[in-house]
């Protein structure tokens, strides 16, 4: 049986009364903040507007407009009112704020030789909920682990539960084998001024925004690893880091974007980590029978 865990208070004490309400009522799973437009409220794939009584609409029309002042104000919440601690978060174009919440921000970007070093001017916000569902790995856990862990790439397009699924493997693996998670895009473990939000097992460490070819790579050099745990490879310095995991005997489960094993194997990056030292399993997820059916399991030998 699966059980979804989530801490939406945090999302809710920066919002304005009527979205909070909505937010609250209608078990958001993403909110959209734009100047100048509606505000609206996501529950799964179905978009709605905001009504000032914090009800949703589908009428654009009833929907509460959101000022630059009010994006504003929600940032300022959300970043308990010290923009200036979260900066290094802010340039990345998101923050993640207690309870594992993501928050992607689009403004004006303000370069210095030729990296981006601050948002400001910021008039969007998307506000994703964070919510883990604890129990979702129980029919792919087979595919990764018989008898031992197997080298083990997920694929799936956007949306088909990769992530969730990767979550829910490092929770169960975590509390009987070290495992650490290269975390570039603070999705997995959620961390949260250092802790993660999520259960992401006992013996689990956690590498947190990092690119993955650096986070890989300390990983494996400093933690006494068993398992690495990443989100969305694709690079060739994702490549080179896994493969270095590979010939040290530690074992690596990973996603990648993609619709079928043929889709994946296009890619050099990920062509190249197939074979005999390399990815054993390839599992391919879809959205048919709601997130994270399971549609393929084949041998990369």
């Amino acid at each position: 049986m699966t059980k979804i865990k989530m801490n939406i208070e945090p999302v809710l004490r920066c919002l304005p009364k009527s979205i909070s309400a909505a937010a609250a009522k209608y078990e958001a799973t993403e909110i959209r903040l734009l100047a100048g437009r509606p505000a609206m409220l996501y529950t799964g794939a179905d978009g709605f507007f905001i009504t000032s009584s914090g009800d949703i609409t589908t009428s654009e029309d009833s929907g509460i407009e959101m000022t630059k002042t009010g994006v504003g104000e929600v940032f300022r919440l959300a970043c308990d009112n010290s923009v200036y601690s979260f900066e290094d978060e802010i340039k990345n174009g998101y923050i993640t704020i207690e309870g594992g919440h993501r928050i992607g921000i689009c403004g004006s970007a303000v370069m210095k030789n030729g990296e981006v070093t601050y948002i400001k001017n910021i008039s969007s916000l998307n506000i994703r909920i964070a919510r883990q569902v604890i129990g979702c790995a129980k029919d792919i856990f087979p595919a990764v682990f018989d008898k031992y862990v197997r080298n083990t790439l997920i694929v799936s397009p956007p949306g088909c539960g990769k992530t969730t699924v990767l979550r829910d493997l490092a929770r169960i693996l975590g509390y009987k084998y070290k495992v650490g998670i290269a975390d570039e895009r603070s999705e997995i473990a959620a961390v949260y001024r250092g802790t993660p939000q999520n259960d992401v097992g006992l013996r689990t460490v956690v590498m947190d925004a990092c690119p993955k070819e650096y986070g890989i790579n300390m990983i494996l050099r400093t933690m006494g690893v068993d398992i690495i745990i990443t989100d969305e490879i694709g690079s060739g310095p994702d490549s080179m880091a896994i493969r270095n995991a590979f010939n040290a005997g530690v074992k690596i489960i990973a996603s990648a974007h993609g619709y079928s094993k043929a889709d994946v194997l296009a890619r050099p990056a990920i062509k190249e980590l197939m074979g005999t030292v390399g990815f054993e399993r390839v599992v391919i997820l879809s959205q048919r029978n709601g997130a994270g059916t399971i549609e393929e399991v084949s041998e990369c030998r």
